[in-house]
């Protein structure tokens, strides 16, 4: 979306929150108790951004009804979503068949729509995207429309809800180089993804050090770890490989081998015996081809580009 774009949809948004904070929001609709909740439950105390509203310009409301969705991805039952947030009508949200948020925090909240019926003046529709992280850097994000309606029963009633989660065109890549000995020995021990993640983070070379820094450059059994942080659904294909030259797609992938984690995330671990250095430096290239959408294209596109030199600043 262009800025032009976006600075109109934002204007129309700021439009209709003015308009439903003046024309029906009032004390005797109960939204005084359901700021009160909210503040004590602070769902979203972590959230830096809410484009292109601002945080003090989201409606309690919608706040509320987005409070609502991210209480059931995280698998809490309808009776806990209105002691909590005296929200009504939660049932009507679909937590994930397989899968729960627990653990994530919500770190951006994308509110793209806001409508409201001149007819119906207490009647809501919202629309966007809750985007998630986690302590292991895996950012999640889930697309949202959601209808509800302010008082009745409880100050804010959900009237139908769609949630999916929602995939990246290009995910983003992370590499780390381990010594061999010390990933084994993990990996023994490793049962989750954030197993996983840690024994990479404890056991991996430091990279973008001084040459004065730098380690040894004599080869040594190493293993190159490529995280993708992005949640990906089934179809997505995904290629890590070796080469000389920086330029283009190619690369070397006989000896990549790949772990999917039921969840959603994929790792990518290339062993072999090799030098850290300037003069021995070869590149990491890092490859995501999303799956056709309804067009049929599906362009491959580099999301990471690393050096084994320490000292090199990785290009993604």
């Amino acid at each position: 979306m262009n800025t032009s774009a976006r600075d109109l949809l934002r204007g129309a948004i700021l439009a209709a929150v003015a308009f439903g904070l003046s024309g029906c929001v009032t004390d005797d609709l109960g939204l005084n108790k359901l700021t009160d909740s909210l503040s004590k439950a602070n769902p979203f105390r972590d959230v830096a951004t809410r484009y292109p509203l601002d945080a003090d310009e989201l409606p309690v409301h919608a706040e509320a009804a987005l409070a609502a969705a991210v209480m059931r991805l995280r698998g809490q039952s309808v009776a806990q979503v209105k002691k909590t947030l005296s929200v009504g009508g939660s049932e009507k949200i679909s937590p994930e068949a397989n899968f729960d948020y627990k653990g994530f925090a919500v770190t951006e909240i994308e509110l793209l729509e806001l409508e409201i019926d001149e007819d119906r003046p207490r009647e809501r529709e919202i629309a966007g995207y809750l985007h998630f992280a986690d302590g292991y850097n895996r950012h999640a994000a889930v697309g949202f429309e959601i209808a509800y309606r302010i008082a009745g029963e409880s100050p804010v009633s959900i009237a139908s809800a769609k949630l999916a989660p929602a995939y990246p065109r290009g995910a983003k890549a992370v590499m780390y180089v381990v010594p061999a000995a010390a990933l084994q020995a993990g990996l023994s021990k490793a049962k989750t993804y954030g197993d996983f993640y840690r024994t990479v983070r404890a056991s991996a070379t430091p990279l973008q050090l001084p040459p004065t820094t730098a380690p040894a450059p004599g080869a040594a059994d190493r293993v190159i770890v490529v995280l993708f942080e992005d949640r990906l659904p089934n179809g997505d294909k995904l290629q890590v490989g070796i080469g000389d030259v920086r330029d283009g797609l190619k690369s070397y992938t006989g000896a990549t081998r790949y772990v999917a984690f039921r969840e959603g995330w994929v790792v990518a671990m290339i062993p072999g015996k090799f030098a850290l250095g300037a003069r021995e430096a070869f590149w990491v290239k890092a490859i995501h081809t999303p799956a056709a959408g309804a067009d049929g294209k599906a362009e491959p596109a580099l999301v990471g580009l690393f050096s084994t030199d320490p000292a090199a600043v990785p290009a993604s």
